[in-house]
């Protein structure tokens, strides 16, 4: 039995907690009235900024604790290559050339894999949004390999982005893109399944094997 990740079961808490505190008297009203209510566009616009910082933060939080186990394996002096090939996706998508000429130098090796961790620190820190360019670096960052992304999950990261920054913009009463609040908030939970099951899928070995 697989022991569940407290980031997933934080962020599925926290969105129900965003859903109760601003949404729920909005989906009572709507499926009461579902013809003649009128929706509070300040709390759809309040869900929707602080749903999306929620998905956003757990993102770069799985990115984030990936990197730090990679330090302390090489810290440890415990890195391999072959354990590790994700590091070579990480050094194209971030277009760092690790040295590989021969003859091999170990440590100068782990010193520029070091530095490559530093770089893709730096980009989680200037990250922006859920579009799907950065949930492919950050994603590979967090030990996934370019053919493993979701495209399906990102398209639907990357919609909810533009939705935010509509809301982020403008004044809550001039957005027009609002959803039912039922949505709104179904939106925000799809998000949440599509990230647990991404980030619980076994990463693949070289041999193709999972972990």
């Amino acid at each position: 039995m697989s022991v569940p990740d407290p980031l997933v079961t934080a962020l599925e808490a926290r969105i129900n907690e965003l859903i109760n505190k601003f949404i729920q008297d909005q989906i009572n009203d709507e499926q009461a009235e579902p013809l003649t209510y009128t929706p509070d566009p300040d709390k759809l616009a309040a869900f929707r900024l602080l749903a999306h910082a929620e998905l956003e933060e757990f993102i770069e939080t799985k990115a984030k604790h990936s990197l730090i186990a990679k330090r302390q394996t090489i810290t440890a002096g415990n890195f391999k290559t072959r354990e590790h090939p994700e590091i070579f996706a990480i050094s194209n998508i971030l277009d760092y050339k690790l040295p590989t000429e021969h003859p091999f130098d170990t440590a100068k090796f782990l010193k520029s894999i070091e530095d490559l961790i530093k770089a893709a620190e730096r980009t989680i820190s200037d990250n922006n949004g859920i579009k799907a360019s950065s949930f492919q670096k950050l994603s590979i960052f967090s030990g996934k390999m370019i053919d493993e992304i979701d495209e399906t999950l990102a398209a639907s990261l990357s919609s909810y982005g533009k939705f935010r920054g509509d809301v982020a913009h403008k004044s809550a009463s001039r957005v027009s893109n609002f959803l039912a609040p039922s949505i709104e908030a179904k939106s925000a939970v799809d998000l949440v399944a599509g990230l647990k099951l991404f980030f619980a899928a076994p990463a693949q070995q070289p041999n193709g094997t999972a972990n």
